[in-house]
C-alpha cells in the first residue's frame, strides 16, 4: 500500500486498498468469474502487466483474493463482500453517465434479479440516496429497536 490518507475513517481506509486504478475492475472480472491473468488482461485493454501483477498482489496481500494454482484467482469472502459497493457503482454510473449494464445482479440460488436498498433500522422505510444523510457518529442520536 503505497499511499495513505491518514484519516481515521474507514472510506479512506477503503480507499487506500481498492481505490487505486484498475483494481476494482479487476474485482468486477473476478465477480464476473474472470480469474487467470490472461483472462485479466483480455478483458481490460490497456492495463500493463506490471500494473495487473501489483494490483493482485496488493489484493492477495490484503486477503481480497487468493492465489490458485497456476496462474489463477479467486476472491475471498471478504473480496466477494465487495460485490454490493460495485453494484452501486454501477446503478450510479448507468443512472448518471448512460452507461449501459456491464453485469446483471442475480441471486445465486434461484437466479432472481437482485436489487439493492437500504432500510432504516428504527421505523423499517426503504431509504432513497435523497433522503439519507450521514453524520458524524458523536452527532448521530442512539436508536434502538
Amino acid at each position: 500500500m503505497a499511499k495513505t490518507y491518514e484519516l481515521d475513517c474507514p472510506v479512506a481506509r477503503s480507499l487506500e486498498i481498492v481505490g487505486e486504478r484498475w483494481t476494482l475492475l479487476i474485482i468486477r472480472e473476478l465477480l464476473l468469474g474472470h480469474s487467470r491473468f490472461g483472462e485479466f488482461s483480455t478483458a481490460l485493454p490497456g492495463i500493463p502487466p506490471n500494473l495487473l501483477s501489483d494490483r493482485l498482489r496488493l489484493l492477495e496481500a490484503e486477503g481480497i483474493v487468493e492465489r490458485l494454482e497456476p496462474k489463477g484467482y479467486s476472491l475471498t469472502v471478504k473480496g466477494r463482500s465487495l460485490a454490493p459497493a460495485l453494484g452501486a457503482l454501477a446503478v450510479w454510473g448507468m443512472r448518471y453517465y448512460e452507461e449501459p449494464p456491464s453485469a446483471l445482479a442475480r441471486h445465486a440460488r434461484c437466479g432472481g434479479r437482485v436489487r439493492g436498498h437500504w432500510t432504516c433500522d428504527a421505523c423499517g422505510d426503504e431509504v432513497s440516496p435523497d433522503d439519507l444523510e450521514l453524520v458524524a457518529p458523536e452527532a448521530a442520536p442512539q436508536v434502538s429497536r
